[in-house]
């Protein structure tokens, strides 16, 4: 047996095993694609008016996300690494405390968007035609915004403990019902009467709140069941590692969001074909935003798959895993960036008949195209960081990419080198590589191994989602029924 043939065979449980949980998570980021291309094309039976304001409000609302989806992040850690120890209470004892934190959080938020949305309107700096359009949808919208919460947390414990089909089922579900609902609420069918623009928003809403009771029916049952001691007699400590692992991601969420609004104001100031560039951007990113799904899909599989195999304690599987991972995410990724780099001109006539526009778009989307390959090995990795609970380090690296790398280079060949468009898409590029580079070096040494023991107690940090010591009131073990796992 070659050499090759050896490695080949040494990966290839790897690659099953990656391809078992990322293909129901690229499936279940495309539902969700789904849902933004239906409402955007109903919007636009509605008037541009509508389309504006779906796309404002849209924006605002995953900006509301921003805190959700760090805290899921914590969760999916410390919940993949309990599930790998085989540690069912932890698992219910984290997404306790991680429901709590999560209800909390949304409740304050809902509560300001319902009361006051146009304190919302006028911090966005919504156009004056839309703002009361955007006003009705962020009154409905804030209705949703607990379920939302509840419904993306539970889905990532779902996914962190060998649930993923579950999750994608309850998943393909409410987008059904988001999509049909979407059309039957807008439009009126039948008995419903047409809501007009307010349908829109109705249709997310009960979508999610389906999604949500679905989801919390399968984390309220079964081994590693939400436990209910936990909401009773809360872990001060549990609440801070979620916390710990959670604020880094959102804030590295924060940072990448901001430095992509500062990337689009400079492309503003170009001293030539400003308008042309800004409209070559904002079109690619969406047609970039297809080829981003499996990536970020197979971010959050070599989170969970990295989780379960330190909570087993094999690192050298963590290690392999998250290598694995990222090959098949590179292979999945090239061919269609490969295709859309040699189809850059026939895309782009599709979505535009402006010939400058046509141009700058195909400059835009080859160039970008070239990085791709590299953003899907360094997105994979960091997402095996995370698992690990190395997002501060995961956060200080995106930071460095985009404040660090990005805008001072495009800085310096807008306004120092007098360049156009073309410079700030190389730009970009440029970062890529650089944040890609420094996620791999960050991933081959050994420090990310240790993020997620505790330094004082020298314990996993989901361990301090348990109790040691049983509850002198009740006279039973923390989370006993659940409990398969003998902490030492």
């Amino acid at each position: 047996m070659t050499r090759l043939e050896t490695g080949l065979k040494e990966v290839k449980p790897y690659l099953n095993e990656s391809w078992a949980l990322g293909w129901p998570m690229i499936l279940m980021m495309f539902l969700h694609f789904a849902i933004g291309l239906t409402d955007v094309f109903v919007a636009g039976y509605l008037g541009t008016d509508v389309v504006a304001a779906v796309g404002y409000v849209g924006q605002l609302y995953w900006t509301l996300m921003i805190l959700c989806n760090g805290i899921t992040v914590g969760t999916v850690s410390l919940v993949s690494q309990a599930y790998g120890a085989r540690a069912f209470n932890g698992v219910g004892s984290i997404a306790a405390h991680s429901l709590m934190l999560n209800l909390a959080v949304s409740g304050i938020l809902a509560a300001f968007a319902g009361l006051r949305p146009d304190i919302l309107v006028r911090i966005t700096g919504m156009p004056q035609g839309i703002q009361e359009i955007a006003q009705d949808f962020i009154r409905i919208f804030a209705l949703a915004l607990v379920p939302t919460y509840v419904s993306i947390v539970t889905s990532g414990v779902l996914r962190a403990s060998d649930r993923i089909r579950v999750a994608l089922l309850n998943g393909s579900i409410a987008t059904a019902v988001n999509v049909v609902g979407c059309f039957a609420l807008a439009f009126g069918w039948g008995p419903i009467p047409a809501m007009g623009f307010k349908g829109i928003a109705w249709a997310s809403a009960i979508a999610t709140s389906l999604g949500m009771a679905l989801n919390l029916s399968h984390v309220l049952r079964g081994p590693g069941r939400i436990c209910f001691q936990a909401v009773t007699q809360p872990l001060p400590r549990c609440f801070r590692n979620l916390i710990k692992l959670g604020a880094p991601s959102a804030l590295q969420q924060t940072a990448w969001n901001a430095g992509t609004l500062v990337v689009y104001f400079l492309v503003g100031r170009l001293q030539d074909g400003e308008i042309t560039a800004l409209a070559a951007m904002t079109v690619g990113v969406r047609i970039e935003a297809i080829i981003f799904l499996p990536i970020f899909a197979l971010n959050m599989a070599a989170a969970v798959l990295t989780g379960n195999r330190l909570g087993r304690g094999d690192i050298q599987g963590a290690r392999s895993g998250a290598k694995a991972t990222a090959l098949l995410c590179f292979l999945i990724i090239t061919a269609p960036a490969a295709a859309l780099f040699v189809c850059a001109p026939q895309v782009s006539a599709l979505l535009t008949n402006d010939p400058a526009v046509l141009d700058e778009m195909t400059r835009y989307l080859r160039i970008n195209m070239l990085g791709m390959p590299l953003m899907a090995i360094g997105v994979t990795l960091s997402g095996a960081l995370q698992g690990a609970g190395d997002t501060m380090a995961t956060m200080r690296i995106i930071f460095i990419g985009m404040w660090l790398v990005r805008i001072p280079t495009i800085l310096v060949v807008i306004y120092a080198a007098g360049l156009g468009a073309t410079a700030v898409w190389w730009s970009m590029t440029f970062s890529i590589a650089v944040l890609c580079a420094l996620l791999a070096n960050r991933f081959r040494g050994s420090e990310w191994i240790a993020a997620s023991i505790d330094k004082e107690t020298k314990t996993m940090l989901w361990e301090a989602c348990i109790s040691r010591g049983p509850d002198p009131s009740a006279g039973v073990t923390y989370c006993e029924p659940n409990n398969t796992y003998q902490l030492p």
